[in-house]
């Protein structure tokens, strides 16, 4: 049986036509234009034009996700935000959105748990963007918790299990 660090994903990943680097999905996504400069060798690139090279890559998630629609608020740019979250583990979240965020934000999340009386209180860090050029049910951010008290994780991860036994 595989483990977690055993699986491998087939990802396609674009790369420039010119210097052949292979160019982020989330610099494409910043760029929604038809024609947009190679981060590397600076070239404009027609995306019509761009090569798809398969990558395997290792998932290296280190918990597993559950899907989970769980009620999400949080400050960002001085706005009161009230969300969604797609998935949940025990390490992080994707909170459904397409606001602007910028990778490596730092937000104060309020995560609503069903069977909790408060909120659990997190302090995440913004890990993933994905908001350009996306349906608005596959928009999102991916956010690592950075940090979060004992016993909110042993909620949480009472949480994740029950939905787990549930499965």
């Amino acid at each position: 049986m595989l483990n977690g660090s055993d699986i491998v994903i087939k990802r396609v990943r674009h790369q420039c036509p010119q210097c052949e680097v292979i160019i982020p999905e989330a610099y494409i996504e910043q760029n929604p234009f038809p024609e947009f400069p190679c981060p590397s060798c600076g070239k404009l690139i027609d995306t019509v034009y761009l090569k798809n090279v398969d990558l395997h890559i290792k998932d290296e998630r280190k918990d597993e996700r559950f899907n989970a629609a769980l009620k999400i608020s949080y400050t960002s740019y001085n706005e009161f935000i009230s969300e969604y979250t797609k998935d949940v583990s025990n390490g992080g979240m994707l909170i459904n959105t397409k606001r602007h965020h910028e990778v490596n934000d730092i937000i104060d999340l309020s995560l609503n748990v069903p069977g909790l009386d408060t909120p659990i209180k997190i302090k995440g860090e913004v890990v993933r963007v994905k908001i350009h050029n996306v349906k608005d049910e596959d928009a999102g951010i991916g956010v690592k918790f950075i940090e979060i008290d004992t016993e909110s994780r042993k909620a949480l991860i009472d949480f994740i299990r029950m939905q787990n036994a549930c499965k």
